[in-house]
């Protein structure tokens, strides 16, 4: 911690900063910054957040590295059960995996608690579990120990409530939100009674879109949008719910659409984490979706998915490539998704497998975006293929 402190010191000292108008701006006294700063007493970790944020301001690398430092070398309890969700809301799995190996051996049970149903965040995260393996492991989980916090009780709630969304069985999102939320506004922590909430706000904005219920979807998503958020800690989810927008536009009105997912973009910036990177992906995916439904010129396809470059394929003309694409993607995955399929039906000019697709989108509950796939089926009985004059 004693360098931690000194970085710090020397960073206010070169910038020739006031440390009574720091201790202003970050709401503490001047007396506490003095002893914080020597080591008298610990900081608060939002305290750090705050500091670093204004002195590293547009120095994000910065900010991460003395964010880990303080993480790994905090003797209090609280600032570590905190920091996880902190860790896990902003997308840093490093961070997240360097606190769990920490508090794992943690004098205190509650942290103990709190790093076992974290690692099951962490691995989703890292893609170490997925789908069905991930629920086996959340359940055995469940029924491997009592969990005693409010906090770790929701949290698992929320994973099964992610489970869902993971398996697309979209359905079942509303029962659980409904279950959840109640739970969550006992949670007396505001940092992550707001994290925990918008989180299952995000999910419920995207099952709300699936099932063609557009205004529920976007009154969501601008409450997840207007949340406040001082400590610029739901960026990912945020994002998230930009995109949901954009894609509530897609059958309606294509400037919309290409506006709110363009907003998405821009709120997740610089891809600081791993997570970010994914989340960028996926939007850039959904962006890629909505130029080609409307015959329009890809220009990042190759930051895109497998599926998005196949649908680029057979746009352009090239339905073999595109074949070829799915054809990998399905030995690597041992299947296809009701989008690939959908996009294979399209490739070979078949109306059965866009009909197998828009049967997986209804079972999973997908109302919306099996009238995507019902508006290229009527393409092929049209013209035989997809008709690049717009989704309309």
């Amino acid at each position: 911690m004693k360098g931690f402190l000194n970085q710090l010191i020397d960073e206010i000292d070169f910038q020739r900063l006031k440390q009574e108008d720091l201790a202003k701006k970050i709401s503490i006294s001047g007396g506490n910054l003095s002893k914080n700063l020597s080591g008298n007493r610990e900081f608060n970790f939002w305290t750090v957040v705050k500091l670093l944020n204004i002195l590293y301001e547009g120095n994000t690398m910065k900010k991460k590295e003395l964010i880990h430092k303080f993480c790994t070398t905090t003797v209090s309890k609280k600032n570590s059960r905190i920091a996880m969700e902190y860790a896990n809301t902003i997308g840093d799995l490093e961070l997240l995996g360097l606190l769990i190996e920490k508090e794992k051996t943690s004098s205190l049970a509650i942290n103990r608690e709190w790093a076992y149903v974290y690692e099951l965040v962490w691995k989703r995260g890292k893609g170490i579990l997925t789908g069905t393996s991930f629920l086996e492991e959340l359940e055995l989980r469940k029924n491997s120990r009592i969990i005693k916090t409010k906090e770790m009780h929701v949290l698992l709630g929320i994973l099964t409530f992610y489970t869902m969304y993971d398996l697309e069985r979209f359905n079942s999102l509303f029962d659980y939100a409904e279950v959840l939320l109640p739970e969550v506004n006992n949670i007396q922590d505001e940092f992550v009674k707001t994290a925990f909430s918008t989180r299952i706000k995000e999910g419920l904005a995207y099952a709300y879109l699936t099932a063609e219920k557009i205004e529920e979807c976007r009154a969501l998503c601008h409450q997840i949008i207007n949340t406040d958020d001082m400590n610029n800690c739901l960026t990912l989810l945020q994002a998230s719910a930009f995109v949901y927008l954009g894609e509530s536009y897609m059958l309606e009105d294509y400037s919309q659409a290409e506006w709110h997912i363009k907003k998405s973009l821009s709120t997740i910036g610089d891809c600081l984490f791993e997570r970010m990177k994914k989340r960028k992906k996926n939007i850039l995916n959904t962006y890629a979706f909505l130029k080609l439904i409307n015959g329009k010129q890809v220009d990042f396809i190759e930051e895109c998915g497998e599926a998005e470059k196949a649908f680029n394929e057979i746009v352009n003309g090239d339905k073999e490539v595109a074949k070829k694409i799915l054809k990998d993607l399905k030995i690597k995955n041992g299947k296809l998704s009701a989008m690939q399929t959908c996009i294979l039906g399209l490739a070979n000019g078949d109306e059965d497998l866009v009909k197998e697709a828009i049967k997986i989108y209804e079972c999973g509950g997908n109302l919306f975006y099996s009238k995507f796939a019902k508006i290229l089926l009527e393409d092929i009985y049209r013209y035989g293929t997809i008709y690049a004059g717009g989704a309309k």
